[in-house]
């Protein structure tokens, strides 16, 4: 049922008007072991259900420096998003019958804050629809159609985190969602059966379930000591085509589209945090926290008003999360759509309320280039 698994050291040659750069980077390729037959056997209904949320890191204990908001000068480098290219839908799938979740209002709680003062927005994403309506949930409209859950195991034992399409085939998520954060002997550290349900809802994965192909995490997390606050606590999953309703083989980022992506943007910014947090709706449904940029740290992270916990790692903080209105994109920063974060850690008492990100930077590119370049046609339209 566990794929095989190799290392990959290779040379990167990065996009935009970084130079081109060597790194001895961490990545396993999906190579045998790993059927859609055997995939399919493994990922049970009851596996499904009985997967934990991945509890957020805790920064508690860490010795940190706060700093100034360090608005960086040098070059953004960045991708934009895409809606979904194909018409034609992936037939849904009904996972297994969720336990009932305590009931939540779906209204927006304003400004909310908890004990460090950073102010934040939480609602479940809304309007949601069931029958024949389903589709037309703002779940299942782009962009986020973009984002779902993240099955996968850890030593036979399954969990979930969160994530979001960024490319064709390619899903951004946390380091931790993907490797433990510490190498020794011939363990390389990393977890195993990834599938992604993206749009996930109630045990409905509405635009199908997706099997892992290939997958990287930053040297910085690897070899960090599953520690945070880390620098580059983030990961890529490229994942498999299959057909869609009419026969059809599609790429993932076909059929739910992507998100775009922006380094040295996490500082000084607003982002929509999307993901599957176990306290809010018991995970069962998509949430949106929003808020701005509360601290910076001396780890190269930044830390927002959140009141999301285990499950929610991983997710996308998306700057200028929207339909583009007519006389909007205005201002310094306004490109839309644009992951520029993903949730890693938060702390023990539940009363700060509040998560940090690592910073995209060149780390970033860097894997980016990587899971491109495992197959072709990753990341091109």
């Amino acid at each position: 049922m566990y794929s095989s698994m190799k290392i990959l050291s290779i040379s990167l040659f990065l996009i935009g008007s970084v130079q081109a750069a060597s790194i001895s980077a961490i990545s396993i390729e999906n190579t045998n072991g790993n059927s859609a037959a055997a995939f399919s056997n493994y990922w049970t209904p009851e596996r499904m259900k009985a997967a934990k949320p991945l509890n957020l890191p805790q920064a508690s204990g860490i010795q940190q420096t706060y700093v100034p908001f360090e608005v960086s000068t040098s070059p953004k480098i960045g991708m934009q998003g895409m809606p979904p290219q194909n018409k034609a839908r992936i037939a849904p799938k009904y996972l297994f019958t969720p336990e009932p979740a305590a009931t939540n209002s779906i209204q927006a709680v304003p400004l909310a804050s908890g004990s460090f003062g950073a102010s934040y927005t939480s609602t479940r994403v809304f309007p949601l629809y069931t029958g024949a309506s389903a589709s037309l949930s703002a779940d299942q409209t782009y962009p986020y159609s973009a984002v779902g859950k993240l099955f996968f195991s850890i030593n036979g034992q399954d969990f979930v985190c969160s994530g979001s399409v960024i490319a064709k085939r390619v899903v951004v998520t946390a380091g931790h969602c993907v490797h433990s954060g510490t190498v020794s002997g011939n363990n390389n550290g990393y977890y195993s059966n990834w599938m992604f349900v993206p749009a996930y809802r109630d045990g409905v994965a509405p635009f199908g379930t997706w099997r892992w192909g290939s997958v990287t995490t930053t040297n910085t997390w690897a070899f960090g000591g599953g520690g945070v606050p880390n620098a580059a606590d983030y990961a890529m999953i490229s994942f498999q085509d299959q057909p869609d309703n009419l026969g059809r083989i599609n790429s993932l980022g076909n059929v739910t589209g992507w998100l775009g992506w922006q380094t040295l943007s996490l500082a000084a910014n607003h982002t929509s945090k999307l993901g599957y947090p176990l306290n809010l709706d018991g995970g069962g449904k998509m949430q949106n926290v929003t808020s701005g940029a509360f601290r910076q740290t001396s780890s190269n992270t930044v830390e927002y008003g959140s009141d999301a916990t285990g499950g929610s790692s991983g997710g996308p903080w998306v700057q200028n999360f929207q339909l583009l209105q007519t006389g909007g994109g205005t201002g310094l920063n306004a490109a839309s759509n644009r992951v520029v974060g993903v949730s890693s850690y938060g702390y023990i008492s539940p009363d700060p309320k509040v998560a940090g990100a690592s910073i995209f930077d060149s780390r970033f590119v860097e894997i980016y280039n990587l899971i491109c370049a495992a197959q072709a046609g990753n990341c091109t339209p």
